[in-house]
């Protein structure tokens, strides 16, 4: 039996000329790739400057007959953004899809060390003293009469017992 589907297994035409359709390279200039660039990985999330409005880049093709498509190059706060790059061979009809989400920096306001103006100041707050004896009285005062009132309901219930047995 395994050396049947050996047969088949090596009887069937390999196509080695298919073409990959693959990046090998991806670079941003005026922004940052989260995650370094591997060409078999699609998904990746582009962290731009704060003052671009689209996507510089360079990249690389793994055959130089491919085609590149770019699909939405632009960063527009009021909409999803995604950069979509479609590679594919007309010879072969491969294709390959990478998606970029696109986010911007934010800039972060930082204060002068030397500005005095911006201090905190912390104050602690004073607690009393007897405050939690005063509680712990009051929880083990209430624990005591719960315990008293569920003592007392079953004696009455053993007194009714008796009484109902004679």
């Amino acid at each position: 039996m395994i050396l049947v589907l050996l047969l088949i297994l090596f009887s069937l035409p390999i196509n080695v000329s298919a073409s990959s359709c693959y990046l090998t390279d991806f670079q941003v200039q005026n922004g940052t790739l989260l995650t370094p660039f591997n060409m078999q990985n699609n998904i990746y999330t582009i962290k731009l400057s704060e003052e671009a409005n689209q996507v510089e880049y360079t990249y690389t093709l793994e055959n130089s007959n491919d085609k590149i498509e770019v699909i939405d190059n632009k960063y527009d706060t009021n909409k999803e953004n995604i950069m979509i790059l479609k590679v594919w061979n007309e010879e072969n009809k491969d294709s390959q899809t990478y998606t970029f989400y696109l986010e911007k920096e934010e800039s972060i306001p930082t204060i002068n060390l030397e500005d005095t103006s911006n201090t905190l100041n912390i104050n602690k707050k004073e607690r009393s003293p007897f405050l939690a004896p005063i509680i712990i009285f009051f929880c083990f005062a209430t624990i005591g009469l719960l315990f008293y009132a569920l003592i007392l309901r079953f004696l009455k219930k053993d007194r009714m017992s008796k009484k109902s047995s004679t």
